[in-house]
């Protein structure tokens, strides 16, 4: 069955409160997770390589996993970058443009601790780098709860911006909280995306709307162990009976009930 992942990464670092813990994934488990990524039956792709597919309808590479990061956090560089380049997966990193040289400003208003964001010229090196740079928006908002001007302005300048700083074409966006409706998938497209990822988890397979593709979101606290049942059954579930549930709900689907 050929079917795609896209894993979803925030933070690579130590967590530094427990509001933290969720979305930073402390290097050490990173570079494990990394390692049997390479080391597997998995096949790191980048994320155009599924959009490829998904695109023209073709089967996707099976067991193909692309990896992601969204916000720009400044420690991808100090961290996260050295252990891709180690074993030559190019991700993709969705920016905050608009926050370039600033911090988490939509997290720390909600009393997370302050976190920096990648500089401009950070993030322009990032290309030469073999890191995908993508728009995660100018200011991160909720864009179901914006006008449609100002959610059209939050897609369409955070691209141009970034084309600018970048001198080449940005592809990619991603739906800041995970939140879109149609009106907003219609924007993104219009703007000249090729493609936008969601928070939803599941497979990705060549039929999948590549403005809403699929992600499994990797949490700060998740073992090895977790990471790959993660893999396995596309799911954000990393509990011990989550297999039992999941082989119950096909068996269940097979009798008709």
């Amino acid at each position: 069955m050929n079917r795609a992942l896209i894993l979803m990464y925030h933070a690579v670092d130590e967590p530094r409160s427990a509001q933290e813990a969720r979305f930073c994934v402390p290097p050490r488990e990173f570079a494990r997770q990394m390692h049997w990524l390479s080391a597997s039956d998995y096949r790191p792709v980048s994320l155009e390589t599924i959009v490829d597919c998904v695109e023209a309808r073709r089967p996707v590479p099976d067991n193909a996993v692309a990896v992601t990061f969204d916000d720009g956090f400044a420690d991808f560089r100090e961290h996260a970058l050295s252990i891709l380049q180690q074993h030559d997966i190019r991700a993709t990193l969705f920016a905050v443009e608009g926050l370039l040289d600033g911090i988490n400003e939509w997290m720390h208003r909600r009393g997370f601790p302050s976190r920096a964001l990648l500089s401009a010229g950070a993030l322009r090196e990032l290309g030469s780098a073999g890191i995908t740079v993508g728009s995660h928006t100018l200011s991160h908002p909720r864009l179901t709860e914006l006008s449609a001007g100002e959610a059209a302005r939050e897609i369409r300048e955070s691209k141009l911006r970034l084309e600018d700083l970048l001198g080449e074409p940005v592809r990619y966006f991603a739906y800041p909280y995970g939140l879109y409706d149609e009106t907003v998938k219609r924007t993104v497209a219009e703007a000249g995306y090729r493609a936008a990822c969601s928070t939803r988890p599941g497979f990705n397979r060549q039929d999948e709307d590549r403005f809403a593709l699929r992600r499994i979101d990797v949490f700060g606290a998740d073992a090895l162990w977790q990471f790959r049942q993660k893999l396995r059954f596309g799911t954000n579930d990393a509990t011990r009976l989550q297999p039992l549930r999941y082989y119950a709900g096909r068996a269940a689907a097979r009798i008709g009930l």
